[in-house]
């Protein structure tokens, strides 16, 4: 299987989980610098125009993971109900509101490697990943 290594992507981006014969890695979890896998397809999600106060979506996910709950740990013990409800915070101001953080998979979820759902394709950036919904995988640069 192919391995593509996302250490130098820039921005956010989402691995879709499907059988493509390639997966995908991050370097993850701030200072623990974990290197999570999964198969699918990378989509990196444009930055929207929303207001000019806000940070980019990337940004704004580290700061949550390098304040003060966390002081770049990264997480490692997975995320919770209130970080979850902070990404799809973010994700909701950057208008990927169908994209939510998957509460199942909370204890797998870490900084720059969070688990979500796809519930459905209404912007089009997931065509051909049906049926929805989807899963997939947050990723960002992470913050070490």
């Amino acid at each position: 299987m192919l391995l593509i290594e996302l250490w130098d992507a820039r921005s956010l981006g989402i691995i879709v989980c499907f059988p493509t014969g390639v997966t995908y890695t991050n370097q993850t979890c701030g200072t623990f610098c974990l290197h999570p896998k999964v198969e699918g397809c990378f989509i990196p999600l444009r930055d929207t125009n929303g207001p000019t106060h806000q940070p980019k979506p990337e940004d704004a996910l580290t700061d949550h993971f390098f304040g003060p709950k966390y002081r770049g740990s990264g997480a490692w013990k997975g995320i919770d109900q209130e970080d979850a409800d902070v990404i799809d915070g973010v994700l909701a101001q950057n208008e990927f509101t169908h994209v939510r953080v998957n509460r199942d998979r909370l204890n797998d979820s870490h900084e720059a490697w969070i688990y979500v759902t796809i519930e459905d394709d209404e912007e089009g950036l997931f065509s051909g990943f049906g049926p929805y919904p989807a899963s997939g995988v947050l990723t960002w640069p992470n913050s070490d």
